[in-house]
């Protein structure tokens, strides 16, 4: 009886025993477990990272096309995503307004230009007129060939009536210089018989009426010949007046062409100004591509449509391989970003099951933050250069790709990574007592 209450009494033991092996076991395997993480998260290091979200972007600026005039679209050339040679021509505007414009400029020129010569000409006194190393109409020279023969003619018979004045006052003069020596004369006869009849009149040989006569003869002969004098100085005072005259027909029209010519000078000046800017404007008739590139963004597509002065027409990407990927950087995360830290990319346009991801390295870091248009959060601009391109192979990149970028920081241990969310909690914890 005593062996049978021993057995279930031992059995109970043991059981006990088994459970709390079980127990201790489970504990040490927890303990175990418990350190065997902790020290994994205090000693493991974990690479962190920034995630920015990016495009891709070219070293060159892409290249606005615009036209400075604007004016009717004639030929359009290309579309959007043809590729294009610097130099070649992408659409040309209707150049008939410009070339009858440049024609009405050339043509006033061109009389302007033989108008100086002919002027040219008249004031130096010129009998022919040179035309040499103008390209002027014969209908032009001869009009101002003809003007300069009558202008000149006229000149010329102005003179020659001048001339027959002079003459014609030069023979009075002579005339009235001929009466005076010939009151001369009879004044020295008047005088001797003045003399002799005052004689005759002192002995009482004559009538004082008689001596009077003669007096009143020689009153009369000096006054004569004092009217002769003057109207002979009155003559040659006019001929003084018309030689004058006859100088001051060359100076006058000397003078007269300098003004014109002057006045002129200012007209070809304002006029040559037209020439170039009309013949710019037909040069500029055909718009080129500054750079190799791509068409995109095409906002002409009728041919007769107008351009507007300064308005977009069309853009181009130029067609560089040095890319690079622009990324906006939250103000949060700017602290950790600097020139040099490796990056990863991944081209979400591609299909990432056979797209690898791309490395880089953080080229330049804006120093002031700027401002997404779109959301209006403000971003920090940051440049990756990235390295491994090659294993693009066929794909390629355009700018405006979108692209997720993980660009890696310092490394911390997971335990850090773990105790951070308790720790911020913490401080704030702290900083609100």
């Amino acid at each position: 009886m005593r062996g049978k209450h021993m057995q279930p009494a031992k059995k109970e033991t043991q059981k006990q025993f088994g459970i709390s092996g079980r127990i201790y076991l489970s504990a040490f395997l927890a303990g175990a477990l418990v350190f065997g993480i902790g020290g994994w998260a205090a000693q493991a290091k974990l690479s962190g990272a920034v995630i920015a979200q990016g495009q891709v972007a070219v070293s060159q600026q892409v290249k606005v096309i615009q036209h400075r005039d604007g004016g009717i679209v004639s030929e359009i050339l290309v579309r959007n995503g043809d590729a294009v040679r610097k130099g070649s021509v992408l659409f040309r505007l209707d150049e008939t307004q410009t070339r009858v414009e440049l024609t009405i400029v050339q043509g006033q020129l061109q009389q302007m230009l033989a108008m100086m010569t002919r002027l040219t000409a008249e004031r130096d006194g010129a009998g022919t007129l040179d035309f040499t190393g103008l390209d002027i109409p014969a209908t032009l020279l001869e009009s101002e060939t003809k003007l300069f023969g009558e202008n000149l003619g006229m000149l010329t018979n102005q003179k020659e009536q001048l001339r027959l004045q002079i003459i014609q006052l030069e023979q009075q003069v002579a005339a009235y210089r001929a009466q005076t020596q010939s009151n001369d004369a009879e004044q020295e006869i008047i005088d001797k018989e003045l003399q002799k009849a005052d004689n005759l009149l002192a002995k009482g040989l004559i009538q004082v009426a008689q001596q009077r006569d003669f007096a009143r003869q020689k009153a009369r002969n000096e006054g004569a010949k004092g009217e002769l004098m003057a109207r002979m100085a009155e003559t040659e005072n006019e001929i003084s007046e018309v030689r004058i005259k006859l100088l001051s027909l060359d100076q006058n029209q000397r003078k007269e062409a300098q003004t014109e010519i002057v006045a002129l000078e200012a007209k070809v000046a304002e006029l040559r100004e037209r020439e170039v800017a009309a013949r710019d404007r037909l040069t500029r008739m055909e718009v080129r591509a500054p750079v190799d590139g791509l068409i995109y963004d095409m906002q002409i597509h009728t041919i007769g449509g107008i351009v507007g002065a300064g308005a977009t027409v069309m853009s181009v990407v130029p067609d560089s391989e040095d890319m690079s990927v622009e990324i906006q950087v939250p103000p949060a995360d700017i602290d950790r970003i600097a020139p040099g830290q490796p990056a990863r990319m991944r081209f979400t346009a591609f299909n990432q099951r056979t797209t690898p991801e791309f490395h880089g390295t953080v080229d330049v870091v804006a120093a002031a933050t700027a401002t997404d248009r779109a959301t209006g959060r403000p971003y920090y601009l940051a440049t990756i250069a990235p390295s491994d391109l090659l294993a693009l192979g066929s794909r390629k990149l355009m700018p405006g790709m979108p692209v997720e970028v993980y660009v890696q920081t310092e490394e911390r241990s997971a335990l850090s990574y773990l105790a951070k969310p308790f720790t911020d909690q913490m401080m704030r914890a702290f900083r609100e007592e």
